[in-house]
């Protein structure tokens, strides 16, 4: 199978939005149509992998008896596939002759002289969070007893929780590229008495260099806001924060 086999049958296959954590610069191309399709899935992988993309397979836990993990996706950097036709909804730049609307407008009024609805972005949009994990069983353990979310959803690949209102996505990665700072954090009314309810759920509360802690491992902020880290088992870095 040559390149542009390759290239044409990866971009005539509809790319997954929101599967799996990857940068905005590449594309999640499901798996599936192309073990449908009867090609040969080496050529594919060894393709993708030229070009700086990798193959997102089953967690190892899930692997089959001989030890084979199931292809889930091929992550494509976009600028290697082919130009697809714009959505209906792809997003348009305002023409230069329309006045811009005023921050904070809102969505049904006025836009210019156009008589099209102002657009509000995300202003109004609700938030979702995501965690990767190379352990999902683990995660949705920690996530579900230790931090007492609420399951709401769950896949071979995925499972999802309420978390005070926001969807929090936990996602099965092959391996987690763990950042040196917070990536999801809550906002509680009484750190002391949080940290109460959740240390014996087995939840272990971080100490960080150069910052002074009681001995809760809470940080007093000179403004007076309390901050508490702890770690998830992919040690992913978590905060709990009373302003």
């Amino acid at each position: 199978m040559d390149d542009a086999a390759i290239v044409a049958l990866l971009s005539r296959i509809e790319p997954s939005e929101g599967e799996i954590p990857k940068p905005p610069f590449m594309a999640a191309i499901p798996a599936g149509p192309v073990l449908e399709a009867g090609v040969d899935v080496d050529a594919v992988d060894a393709w993708v992998k030229a070009r700086g993309g990798w193959t997102h397979r089953t967690p190892a836990h899930l692997a089959r008896p001989d030890g084979e993990r199931e292809r889930l996706f091929f992550i494509v950097p976009k600028g290697h596939l082919q130009t697809r036709g714009a959505a209906p909804s792809a997003y348009k730049p305002v023409p230069a002759s329309r006045p811009a609307a005023p921050l904070g407008a809102p969505a049904g009024g006025p836009s210019g002289g156009s008589g099209a609805p102002v657009v509000p972005g995300l202003a109004s949009a609700t938030p979702m969070a995501f965690i990767a994990t190379s352990d999902l069983p683990a995660a949705r353990a920690f996530y579900g007893h230790g931090l007492g979310l609420a399951l709401t959803g769950q896949s071979p690949i995925a499972c999802t929780f309420d978390a005070g209102g926001t969807t929090l996505r936990v996602v099965a990665v092959e391996r987690v590229m763990v950042a040196p700072y917070t990536v999801l954090g809550w906002t509680v009314a009484d750190l002391v008495a949080t940290i109460g309810d959740l240390a014996p759920r087995g939840v272990d509360f971080e100490r960080m260099d150069g910052i002074e802690q009681d001995e809760l491992g809470i940080w007093s902020a000179p403004g007076g806001t309390l901050v508490a880290w702890f770690k998830d088992p992919d040690a992913n870095l978590l905060s709990l924060t009373q302003f």
